[in-house]
């Protein structure tokens, strides 16, 4: 389709696994043609219904990089890219000419991208880029209660993905750079800094802080607001501050009087409610929650969302013909922009378009007009950020980063998310804070201001509130028609429960996330890292950046659209539905005592610890049982748990056997390391209220732009007076608004203050 955003673009990928391979899916889907180049043998995960998901919309050429015509014939097909992405560490870059140094000089319109399991820039560079791995040694396995003692992977891949959406966000900033100054250039980023995106909700460090700001995994045990229903469908429920009596809910009352007697059934773990709710089945409970407005959704498989009603009628799936699978249900577009992208064909055979590739090479036109890099790669953006939470914050934070001037309106009392303060610090630095009520005259006069200074504005308001406030797209573009208008819903604008609450641990639920997390048989568990909200959020920045990418292209503003239950449809792209018998693909699955998915991909416990291993191919496994000194599979876990991990991970590296040490109680540790602090993966700033706060840092890695970390979160209304000035207001009518209570700032919430 040639009215498709990145129409015109051609990108070269080298990646394999899931986060390179869902990037440029991504961006393939918006319209770039995607060359997937892989060796003779093929991707490793060929095999697997994630290929087919992860690699639809792409062509494939196969040549062999490691001999001297196979490195030459990638040159000349580089010599035709705009962009080229690959997952090698530092050292194999340059072998193949795909170091920053080599490749932008030979091909200086070039962008290179890489996803890692470290950043180049870290001594660790040269480590494995296996999501377990990077599990184990970045320290998140140390931070998730499980159903049992000890140290417990997440089944949800969450460095990888979120370093897709990471890696997808950088190759566009960088394509807005290179239409602006002709220069190409590199991006970086890695599954350290995907886990370090989500960690953040957890991860600070303050001079002054209170007791909410600090975290750790006890304050969310696994089966957190879980309840199991009389049919054995396990519910996850979600109601903040109870919002809804759940004892004046009918059927509550009904089942409460039939057992006999009424119970105090407040608070998420609370016992009374699920006996309660063990005595009726799902189908009755479910019904009875939704009609009294209350967050809720079953515990399914993985896959099974992928026929849910609402992921349906939204259009969140896509019917696939793939030469493997055949006919299937897959997830489909993550998010929407203007023009709309699609799915262009299914995964490629290996090889499939090596001659019509070859022969179409067109060398791309080196710039003749380059002009001097901006001191941040969206410098000169502006963004009105009126979004709440987290999946709404998040993008406008990561705009900040990458230079935009990012203003936040809350209310005069403060943002609802500052009940959890560590969420407000986690999504919102970089930003200045304006608190005005918006409700008032004086406010929307302030707001009508604001959205004629912005470039964007980003919200995940529901729409009838944002109707209301006159900040839907028909209210911002009659203010605003240069206005780019990004949305973050919850299940999407069509389907029964489109007016319906929606919070991410509802929607780990219903994705099956839950289940998975609990591995085969075992209890569901709910993951207290925001995984969905956060991924939600870096969707909505590709989103959000692919809009500005083709303002600048074009001159035309358009909006882009996603929501968590399409974020949720998304990460089922591990599996699919095969039309022939409405079956779900096979995909790996955790063992029911959440230590992996098979004795080739798990951790062990050592006598001193705990080591995670991937061992997956049959000459791996059975080197693994030689070093364990057994003959059978299910004698290795004893065999390893009476060595020592460095001994053991001393002899599993001799083998070729990967491995890393699993980190617990990690969070300060790594921010004392200086090679992080060195790398900006820590970064500190002075907060006008908890005094120096060090939080993770940098997601990418520009070889040639600093990103913005010069401003803490802000309190409530800390710009107020700076940004009303800014807008044109007197200092007298500035005054009036602060005596009407119109505007305020700055001040922290009442519990926020140090005792």
């Amino acid at each position: 389709m040639t009215d498709q955003i990145l129409h015109g673009i051609r990108i070269v990928d080298l990646t394999t696994g899931l986060a390179g391979p869902m990037a440029t899916r991504m961006l393939a889907e918006n319209g770039a043609d995607v060359v997937k180049v892989e060796s003779y043998s093929g991707d490793p995960v060929r095999a697997r219904a994630a290929f087919a998901t992860l690699n639809r919309s792409k062509r494939s050429v196969v040549l062999n990089v490691d001999t001297t015509d196979g490195r030459s014939r990638l040159g000349r097909l580089l010599t035709s890219a705009d962009v080229v992405v690959h997952d090698f560490p530092p050292r194999i870059a340059a072998r193949y000419g795909l170091d920053d140094r080599s490749a932008t000089e030979r091909f200086p319109s070039l962008i290179v991208a890489s996803v890692l399991g470290y950043p180049p820039n870290h001594p660790d560079n040269d480590r494995p880029a296996d999501d377990l791995l990077v599990q184990a040694r970045s320290g998140l396995m140390g931070e998730t209660w499980g159903n049992r003692e000890g140290p417990i992977p997440l089944r949800f891949p969450l460095p990888s993905w979120a370093a897709a959406s990471l890696l997808a966000s950088g190759i566009i900033t960088r394509l807005i750079v290179r239409r602006a100054t002709g220069r190409g250039g590199s991006v970086h980023t890695s599954l350290l800094q995907g886990m370090l995106a989500t960690a953040s909700l957890s991860w600070n460090q303050a001079e002054r802080p209170i007791p909410e700001l600090i975290s750790d995994k006890y304050e969310c045990p696994p089966q957190l607001a879980e309840y199991e229903c009389a049919d054995g469908v396990w519910l996850q429920l979600m109601n903040p501050a109870e919002r809804i009596n759940i004892a004046a809910i009918p059927l509550v009352h009904e089942v409460m009087a039939e057992s006999g007697g009424v119970e105090d059934l407040t608070g998420v773990t609370n016992d009374a409610l699920r006996r309660v709710i063990s005595l009726r089945s799902s189908a009755e409970w479910l019904p009875a929650f939704r009609a009294a407005d209350l967050a809720v959704e079953p515990c399914l498989a993985l896959g099974e969302v992928l026929r849910d009603v609402n992921v349906v009628v939204n259009g969140y799936i896509t019917e696939v013909d793939d030469p493997q699978w055949g006919p299937s249900i897959q997830a489909g577009l993550p998010f929407v922009t203007e023009p709309v992208g699609a799915v262009r064909a299914p995964a490629p055979t290996l090889g499939q378009h090596t001659d019509e590739v070859f022969g179409t090479l067109i060398p791309r036109a080196v710039s003749t007009t380059v002009t001097d890099l901006p001191r941040l790669p969206l410098a000169g953006l502006k963004v009105l950020d009126l979004g709440s939470f987290l999946a709404g914050p998040m993008a406008p934070m990561l705009l900040a980063d990458l230079g935009a001037d990012v203003v936040k309106i809350e209310p005069v009392e403060g943002d609802r998310v500052r009940w959890k303060p560590i969420f407000w610090e986690a999504c919102s630095r970089n930003k200045r804070s304006l608190a005005v009520d918006i409700r008032t005259e004086e406010g929307r006069d302030v707001l009508r201001r604001l959205v004629e200074w912005a470039d964007v504005v980003h919200h995940n308001q529901h729409p009838r509130a944002a109707a209301k406030l006159g900040v839907d797209e028909a209210g911002l573009r009659a203010i605003n028609p240069e206005i780019i208008y990004a949305h973050v819903a919850s299940y999407g604008s069509k389907g029964p429960r489109a007016d319906s609450p929606g919070f991410d641990s509802i929607f780990q639920a219903l994705g099956g996330w839950n289940i998975e997390n609990g591995g085969t048989g075992g209890l569901p568990q709910f993951s207290r890292f925001g995984v969905l909200d956060i991924q939600t959020a870096l969707l909505s920045l590709v989103g959000t950046l692919l809009a500005v990418y083709h303002r600048a292209d074009t001159g035309v503003s358009g909006t882009t659209n996603c929501s968590l239950l399409r974020t949720t449809t998304v990460t089922q792209s591990e599996t699919l539905i095969r039309l022939a018998d409405d079956s779900i693909a096979p995909y790996p699955r955790f063992d029911a005592t959440q230590t992996g998915t098979g004795p080739g991909n798990r951790i062990y416990a050592t006598d001193d610890g705990w080591i995670a291993v991937v061992a997956e191919s049959d000459e791996l496994l059975a080197a693994l049982l030689e070093l364990a000194g057994v003959t059978h599979i299910a004698d290795i876990e004893a065999a390893l748990a009476v060595r020592k991990s460095d001994e053991l991970l001393a002899a599993l590296d001799a083998t070729g056997i990967r491995a890393e040490f699993v980190r617990e109680a990690h969070q300060f540790e790594f921010f004392d390391n200086q090679d992080n602090v060195d790398a900006q993966l820590v970064v500190g700033y002075e907060h006008h209220h908890f005094g120096h706060m060090i939080q993770p840092g940098s997601y990418w890695m520009f070889g040639d732009f600093a990103l913005r970390f010069d401003r803490a979160a802000p309190v409530i209304g800390q710009h107020t007076r700076e940004i009303l000035a800014q807008l044109g207001f007197d200092e007298a009518a500035i005054d009036r608004m602060y005596a009407a209570g119109v505007a305020g700032g700055p001040s922290v919430p009442a519990f926020w203050e140090h005792g």
